[in-house]
């Protein structure tokens, strides 16, 4: 049953990430800043985490006993700010060069680079699947930057910069946070690493000048901090206690087929063949890494 749940909201908090990139392309076209829009959204979504937890008897004294704790500060920390900010702030800085399918595409090489991670801890070579799925991403990959055409690359060369970094960012977004939720509820750990996330970019939240806003705009921003935001994080994060980080990683592949069947129906995106290609080849590291794991239970 616990799995079962868990298969729930990571598939929910992956899809609610994919249609929120959508909002946050019609967004960037108004023009919003990617930079402001990931840190008000950090900030309103982990503020009203915050003040619900406190809210909640249960909740209330967890709130900060989180940072009575050395190791749990330590943690905390380090899933802000090299978790949960990289993550996201570079995840939007793609969509803002590139769009939301190929933001997405890319960010989901991270299951790539947990296998790198895990192959130099363990201090081991990958195994032939590893071996077959590092091909397939790294194939994947260029064929999504080119289009097909090796001699030039079709996406801006800061989206493929700023899609990788999303990618490494979202390995320790699954990592880092594991240890706290045996402590802490997820509500506590999410509210707090998107808050503490927000900080470096509240400068430019306050202080930069934003274009007007219309019933569309606030529809979009609302469901950004909202649902693509607090809810998705909130999903996300809490299926970690019920799933290995290896398997949310698996189940993200919901967010790069959310963004690109939302782009084509609401922004009418249209993707060449060897990006579709490309972004097929992506996905399939996910499936044969689910099926490898079944085979070994």
């Amino acid at each position: 049953m616990k799995r079962k749940q868990g298969l729930i909201l990571a598939i929910l908090g992956a899809s609610f990430w994919g249609l929120s990139g959508v909002s946050s392309q019609f967004l960037f076209k108004q023009p919003f800043s990617p930079i402001w829009l990931v840190g008000m959204r950090l900030f309103v979504a982990g503020l009203l985490m915050l003040l619900f937890a406190a809210s909640q008897p249960q909740l209330k004294a967890q709130t900060f006993k989180i940072w009575q704790s050395s190791s749990s500060r330590k943690q905390l920390l380090l899933f802000s700010f090299l978790g949960f900010l990289p993550a996201q702030l570079a995840f939007f800085l793609t969509i803002g060069y590139s769009n939301v399918a190929t933001a997405a595409a890319l960010q989901f090489l991270n299951p790539l680079f947990t296998i790198i991670y895990c192959t130099l801890k363990k201090r081991c070579l990958p195994n032939r699947i590893e071996m077959i799925t590092i091909g397939l991403s790294l194939g994947g990959t260029l064929l999504l930057v080119t289009n097909g055409n090796f001699g030039s690359l079709s996406l801006a060369p800061l989206a493929l910069f700023w899609g990788i970094v999303s990618a490494i960012g979202a390995v320790f977004y699954s990592l880092l946070p594991q240890k706290l939720l045996n402590d802490y509820d997820a509500t506590i750990v999410v509210g707090w690493g998107m808050f503490l996330g927000s900080l470096p970019l509240l400068p430019v939240v306050f202080l930069i000048a934003l274009p007007a806003f219309s019933v569309p705009i606030i529809i979009n921003i609302v469901f950004v901090v909202l649902v693509g935001t607090l809810l998705a994080s909130l999903a996300y994060i809490k299926s970690l206690a019920f799933l290995p980080a290896a398997t949310t990683q698996m189940l993200g592949s919901f967010e790069p087929l959310t963004a690109t069947l939302a782009c084509m129906l609401v922004l009418q995106d249209k993707l060449g063949g060897f990006e579709i290609l490309g972004m097929v080849l992506i996905l399939s590291v996910v499936f044969i890494q689910f099926g490898f794991s079944k085979l070994q239970a």
